[in-house]
């Protein structure tokens, strides 16, 4: 995987066995209490007056079902607290707080692995503690609160909750075996995992690490057969069958100021991360190498990420994280959704895996990203199926800069706002708005699909915006409410605004999770049917009326609510034909209308028509026989598709003929079918060059309309003059050519002469050009020649006299002209 772990010089705490004590004969529900100043260990424990003193006799109890060990509020104890026990379904154990005031605060001193550590336990509640384990020693990585478990099978219910954990320091890097809070899972000999497990409502804050982190040795699959053992010290011979907790619920927490991520769940299935807060994770460190993310994962199935903020991550140059998001190794349907994404020094999102453990199928959609740095959407190695879908991205050319001592130490403009990293593969990238503010390129490789996409913002050699190379862009103003606001709401599209029902339908399979609405903008706006708005926001359009000749007339409604489990169905001999109209408040474009229903092979629609209302007349659009496959609980979904895009507020089904009776409806829907390939545009502009070419680059990258992708030579035996053409193709207005390159001041030209074709002969315009660049860094510099007057050419050439060659090789990024 990427830079993210620091492997070298890590001195870790040995991990704590728990021990167990015997249960203190008491009935069922007891309270006991502990007073730092008036209380006595000798002391029953059992009420505020015969309250317990010591952490030490706390740590003794073994807690069971609807027992409460309750300390008193505004009070502080030095040293671990250990809890034990168990209570039981609908009687969990609760440890907490009493009396008025503060916080109790368990305080470490820096003297302890974790100052609070809660081993093997099961319905189990920790809520109201603030916890510290500082100390002036940073020598090793410590933990606020650990909730540990060792072969001890399957733990359910536990709640960690209203946690304040601040204040606990260490190497200042990022070791998965330390956090503010850690939940770790050994052992490898039972199963073990837990189920309903819920992490709400904390503040994380100041920790010379990771933020929340979770993680099990019950994880070995597909190439992941190791625990980062120099940090965890756990030995690869103890990391065994992948076993996931399930239920895991991490919300609403606020996590800020960490030298490590700020929320890393991993070996879950189904887990939920939403409405959480991280600010300011990879701050702070003393680790020179290596960088982290906000929010990442690793090693799950069908986690969903949800409603949250993640800004300011800290970068420390290409190839060491720092993102908002991150989909790492090892994780299969991840759905990322409704998040917003600021100021993240490294960019909004990455998806990245080792082959051996691919991340595979990672949906990431309706999300915000303002002002983000170096690189928009990414997929990296191994990665397949990444789809970035309706996203909004608002894109400044903000300059992030790495100090000394950090290895990255730089300054990194934005560079790319979607780019692939080796064979990252099945990237599709639909519906998004892209403001692009910086200039900055697409990458336009390994079979990545961009369809109806919007770009705006700073225009490149040709006057636009570069762009994708996708189906149908959209190159326009989005005509936003406020663009560059901190509101989120501030990228909701205008009325008038291109944005608006522009965009493709987007197959609901991809939400592999099924149980959550895969139907919802941003703000919660459902989408409706036909084409869908660009970007984060939907525009609120009302379901369609429905009205029929088919009887009986009730639940109608339910063929046009958005739900494919509601279901209308007529008495058992309907007679055919019928027709089945929808009314839409607003005229909605389409080329599919998509009819869905249970039972079908036995009850669903076998041909019907389409027809649409043009204001005086039904006019017949397009008619199918469909054929069905299943006749039991299972919603199939057979769409009808027209010969064109049509756009009407009436459409009308017309029921020719049917599988028997009753006749049985779901859901009809309108759709607009999304490109499955690459768009590839007829032959058009071809770029040659008698320099020879590195065999990993390719002189197409010249005329990509990519700034950020390279042609490069060979980096021996480079000798001048050398020439590149440009041919358009067709004859085109050129009043100047503007060369792009990065690494300039190693790589770049330094004398170049410019010559045009006028149908017979090159005609010169420009000799002994000679740019000035200023950089010898990633950024990507230009350098413009300027005809003496504008001519009319299919063909130019730059003949190169001379370059910088401190590396053996010359590169040119893009020829662009104006």
């Amino acid at each position: 995987m990427r830079t993210r772990f620091g492997w070298a010089g890590l001195a870790l705490l040995a991990m704590m066995a728990s021990f167990a004590t015997p249960a203190h004969a008491r009935a069922a529900g007891t309270t006991f209490y502990v007073d730092a100043e008036s209380g006595d260990d000798t002391a029953a424990g059992t009420s505020r007056t015969t309250a317990w003193k010591s952490l030490a006799k706390a740590g003794t109890l073994r807690l069971g079902p609807g027992d409460r060990l309750l300390f008193r509020a505004g009070q502080r104890w030095q040293g671990r607290l250990l809890l034990q026990g168990a209570g039981a379904p609908g009687a969990p154990a609760l440890v907490g707080s009493y009396g008025e005031g503060p916080k109790p605060v368990i305080d470490g001193q820096g003297l302890v692995e974790s100052a609070v550590r809660i081993s093997d336990v099961h319905d189990f509640t920790v809520d109201g503690l603030e916890v510290t384990n500082y100390s002036a020693d940073t020598s090793a990585y410590r933990s606020g609160v650990n909730l540990y478990a060792k072969d001890s099978g399957r733990l359910e219910n536990v709640t960690l909750r209203n946690l304040t954990i601040h204040g606990v320091n260490g190497q200042g890097g990022h070791s998965v075996a330390a956090a503010g809070l850690l939940i770790s899972i050994r052992g490898n000999t039972t199963p073990t995992y837990f189920h309903n497990l819920v992490v709400e409502k904390n503040e994380i804050s100041r920790i010379g690490s990771y933020g929340i982190i979770m993680w099990s040795t019950w994880s070995r699959r597909s190439g992941m057969t190791s625990l980062y053992p120099v940090e965890t010290g756990i030995p690869d011979s103890e990391v065994v069958t992948w076993t996931p907790s399930t239920g895991v619920r991490i919300s609403d927490n606020y996590v800020h100021d960490v030298t490590g991520g700020g929320i890393t769940p991993m070996h879950t299935a189904g887990a939920v991360i939403e409405r959480n807060r991280v600010e300011r994770a990879v701050r702070g460190r003393t680790k020179t190498t290596g960088g982290n993310v906000g929010i990442w994962w690793q090693g799950n199935d069908d986690i969903v990420v949800q409603h949250n903020e993640v800004s300011h991550t800290g970068f420390n140059g290409p190839g060491s994280d720092g993102h908002g998001f991150d989909a790492d190794a090892d994780n299969n349907r991840s759905l990322v959704q409704y998040n917003y994404s600021h100021h993240n020094d490294g960019g909004f999102f990455l998806a990245v895996s080792f082959a051996a453990a691919p991340t595979r199928d990672t949906v990431v959609r309706y999300n915000v990203s303002r002002d983000d740095g170096f690189e928009g959407l990414a997929a990296s190695t191994s990665t397949t199926g990444t789809h970035f879908l309706n996203n909004t991205l608002y894109i400044t050319d903000r300059v992030v800069e790495v100090k000394p001592p950090f290895s990255g130490a730089g300054k990194y403009p934005f560079e790319q706002v979607v780019r692939l990293y080796n064979n990252a593969a099945d990237v599709t990238v639909r519906n998004n708005v892209f403001v692009n503010l910086a200039g900055a390129g697409f990458d336009n490789k390994n079979g990545i699909v961009y369809d109806h996409n919007l770009y705006w913002g700073k225009a490149g050699g040709n006057g636009r915006p570069p762009t994708g190379q996708d189906h149908a862009p959209v190159v326009a103003d989005p005509k936003l409410a406020e663009p560059g606001s901190a509101d989120p709401a501030g990228y909701r599209p205008l009325p008038g605004s291109p944005a608006l029902d522009a965009g493709v339908t987007v197959d609901s399979g991809l939400f592999a999770q099924g149980t959550l609405d895969a139907g919802r903008d941003y703000a919660g706006t459902p989408i409706p049917d036909g084409a869908p708005d660009l970007g984060a926001f939907q525009r609120e359009i009302a379901p369609a009326r429905v009205a029929a000749t088919l009887v009986p007339q009730g639940h109608l409604e339910r063929l046009a609510d958005r739900d494919q489990a509601t279901a209308w169905r007529s008495v058992p001999k309907p007679r055919l034909p019928g027709t089945v109209e929808l009314t839409y408040p607003v005229a909605r474009t389409f080329r599919t209308v998509t009819v869905s229903a249970a039972h079908a092979a036995s009850r669903a629609v076998t041909e019907a028509e389409v027809q649409t209302h043009d204001g005086r007349d039904w006019v017949s659009r397009g008619s199918a026989k469909l054929v069905w496959k299943t006749d039991d609980d299972t919603v199939e979904r057979q769409p009808i598709t027209l010969p064109e895009t049509v756009t009407a507020s009436r459409v009308r089904l017309i029921v020719k003929a049917a599988a028997g009776g009753p006749l049985q409806i779901n859901e009809i829907a309108l759709g607009v079918p999304a490109a499955g390939e690459p768009y590839r545009p007829g032959p058009s502009t071809v770029a040659s060059t008698t320099f020879q070419t590195s065999p990993t680059h390719t002189v197409d990258a010249l005329v990509d309309g990519d700034p950020g992708s390279p042609w490069a030579s060979v980096s021996e035996g480079v000798s001048f003059p050398g020439e590149f053409v440009v041919d358009y193709g067709s004859d085109r207005p050129i009043a100047a050519v503007t060369l792009h390159t990065a690494w300039a001041k190693g790589q770049g030209v330094t004398d170049v002469s410019l010559d045009t074709w006028d149908g017979t002969r090159w005609v010169s315009q420009a000799a002994h050009h000679r740019p000035a660049w200023q950089e010898l860094s990633a950024k990507v510099e230009t350098s413009t020649i300027t005809l003496p007057s504008p001519v009319s050419t299919r063909k130019i050439r730059l003949t190169v006299h001379d370059a910088n060659l401190q590396w053996g090789n010359i590169a040119l990024y893009e020829i662009t002209t104006s």
